[in-house]
């Protein structure tokens, strides 16, 4: 085999994924890193958050009572619940660099189920490094502290399990998603499709109901 060959069957044949892939993930951990070191924090609605949930955890339960200083809780349980945890682990919210911390650990677990997602389709090599490319997710993520890497990670966890045909977990991630971030609800009609062509109609009913319940 010739240099020109190596080269193509290096960038097509979708076996070299499996040692590309933490080389990414590894050169992505380090460039976060360098992120959170050399670029100043966006402050948005981080926040924000801290002071509602400062609300939730004092016992408010009326969602028109709890504001912060940049509006009014708009997001589900799930938000509320998540950065309830963050709010403990990040002394109320004062230690921004931990938060970019651990949200960086939740980046590069992102891009690692995004990865396995792209491993399983057969996706070529070639396209694995432009999955760490993105200027504006390292700034959600990292940089802004945003519930859309929550959200994020949840859609893509129940993408990998339903691509393993792993149904009801692949709902009840992908629900409580929904329940993080609302937007999550656009990919209904897409699982409804899916579930319908591959289990048939009333198993789909039923992951149609579970995916209620676990909102109730």
């Amino acid at each position: 085999m010739d240099i020109k060959s190596r080269i193509w069957d290096f960038c097509e044949h979708p076996r070299h994924t499996k040692w590309i892939a933490p080389i990414l993930v590894l050169g992505d951990a380090f460039l976060c890193a360098l992120i959170i070191w050399k670029i100043p924090y966006t402050e948005i609605d981080w926040t924000t958050y801290m002071q509602q949930i400062s609300l939730y955890l004092s016992g408010e339960r009326d969602y028109t009572a709890i504001k912060g200083s940049t509006g009014p809780l708009v997001y589900p349980a799930a938000h509320v619940y998540s950065y309830a945890g963050l709010y403990h682990l990040t002394d109320s919210g004062r230690d921004i660099l931990l938060g970019q911390i651990l949200f960086a650990i939740l980046y590069l677990a992102t891009l690692a189920v995004v990865i396995a997602c792209y491993r399983q389709s057969g996706a070529p090599p070639y396209l694995l490094p432009l999955l760490v490319l993105s200027k504006r997710l390292h700034s959600v993520y990292v940089l802004r502290l945003f519930n859309d890497g929550l959200a994020a990670f949840a859609m893509w966890a129940a993408i990998l399990l339903f691509q393993n045909r792993k149904w009801n977990a692949g709902v009840i991630v992908w629900s409580t998603g929904v329940a993080i971030k609302m937007t999550l609800l656009l990919l209904a009609p897409a699982i409804v499709v899916i579930t319908v062509l591959s289990l048939s109609l009333l198993p789909s009913i039923r992951l149609g109901i579970l995916a209620v319940l676990v909102q109730v």
